[in-house]
């Protein structure tokens, strides 16, 4: 199993869609940053502001992370986890 460290807090959860097709979101309290240890496995992308995450229950949820896109990917690329 590979893991990555990172500084983050979460955003959202994204819990699917209702009857009416309308995606069913929930807006996560305002948190400090705290460091997390991450399987990569679980991590569905990485935009410049969040990480989407693969959670139990059918959820996803977005945390945003200190740094930035490039410094995740040279970190994914030094382990051999990224292809470009």
């Amino acid at each position: 199993m590979n893991y990555i460290s990172a500084r983050i807090r979460p955003d959202r959860v994204f819990h699917g869609y209702d009857a009416e097709r309308k995606l069913v979101v929930d807006k996560m309290p305002a948190q400090d940053f705290v460091e997390k240890v991450i399987k990569v496995d679980r991590i569905l992308s990485v935009t410049e502001d969040y990480i989407f995450i693969e959670c139990p229950h059918d959820t996803v949820q977005t945390w945003e992370y200190e740094g930035d896109l490039a410094d995740i990917k040279r970190r994914l690329a030094a382990a051999g986890l990224l292809i470009e």
